[in-house]
């Protein structure tokens, strides 16, 4: 067996829990959503579910003061200005899952392929993904109002520390990016994707987190790497904190780093992807050695 077969069987080890825990969070919510009928009921269910101790709650209409999010300009501009050098050398990375291939109608909005996130403040598995997503994004476009966090203390890879896509946005003319960050790291309800989202999540994700669709041509069905890279630990441990956000970002310009093989490798596969779905637009991104280094995994 080989190293890249071995890394792929423990990732898939490794998440299958929390990917399973997730799973029955989406489909508790999805039958909770769909059994309201009126505001009174839904509001009944809510209730009820939070006596039970089940952890479904109304969506916030905005962030409480408890939410942790936090900004940090320097780490923004880190993350998203990855040097072309950076990006080259690491190319494929190691220990990166490549994206799956699908067949079905294309998905698109504002006239330009679609890219849909599904996710969850509090899950550690997008805790790793969201690194590598805003450092591919931003090859094609700008964000803003990209904020920071720690995935929940209650799992595995225990306070991991990423971003949020909560209340940010994203500008390019190549692609459209929709996030929906489902519920906080408190597991309560933050944003509630479609029901068109949801049968997306559900057929092609089995309804984990993170789900990441690209035009309905590629899938990303859990963390393309194990959010152990970035310091957390296996097991649950609300009292340990892996790296810092700045940590994270300082490592990922030193292309040798475990980080920026996980991270600018996942990143890397996902502009791939994008570049297939933008016909090799822009040339300089999609004719870069980062991208036609991933060769047959796109």
């Amino acid at each position: 067996m080989g190293k890249a077969e071995r890394n792929r069987q423990e990732h898939a080890r490794e998440r299958i829990a929390s990917q399973q825990i997730a799973a029955r969070r989406a489909e508790a919510r999805r039958r909770t959503l769909i059994a309201g009928g009126s505001a009174v009921v839904v509001i009944a269910i809510v209730v009820t579910v939070v006596l039970l101790g089940l952890g479904s709650h109304k969506s916030p209409t905005t962030p409480s003061a408890s939410s942790g999010r936090t900004t940090n300009a320097t780490v923004v501009s880190q993350i998203t200005n990855v040097p072309a050098a950076v990006l080259n050398a690491v190319g494929a990375g190691k220990a990166v899952n490549p994206l799956t291939t699908i067949s079905a109608a294309p998905l698109s909005s504002n006239g330009k392929p679609e890219m849909l996130y599904v996710g969850a403040e509090y899950c550690p598995y997008c805790a790793a993904e969201r690194w590598a997503m805003v450092v591919a994004l931003s090859r094609f476009g700008t964000f803003s109002g990209l904020r920071f966090i720690h995935s929940t203390p209650n799992d595995k890879y225990s306070n991991t520390a990423t971003l949020t896509f909560y209340q940010s946005s994203y500008v390019s003319k190549y692609l459209t990016f929709k996030p929906v960050e489902w519920f906080t790291v408190a597991n309560k309800s933050l944003e509630t994707p479609t029901s068109a989202e949801q049968a997306l999540l559900q057929k092609y994700g089995q309804g984990s987190f993170p789900f990441v669709d690209l035009a309905n041509k590629y899938i990303v069905s859990g963390a393309q790497f194990l959010p152990g890279v970035l310091g957390s630990v296996a097991q649950e441990d609300p009292t340990h904190h892996g790296l810092t956000w700045s940590e994270i970002a300082t490592q990922m310009q030193n292309p040798n780093s475990p980080v920026a093989q996980a991270v600018i490798g996942a990143a890397n596969h996902i502009t791939a992807a994008i570049c297939k779905v933008t016909n090799g637009q822009p040339g300089n991104v999609c004719k870069s050695a980062a991208v036609t280094s991933v060769g047959g995994d796109i």
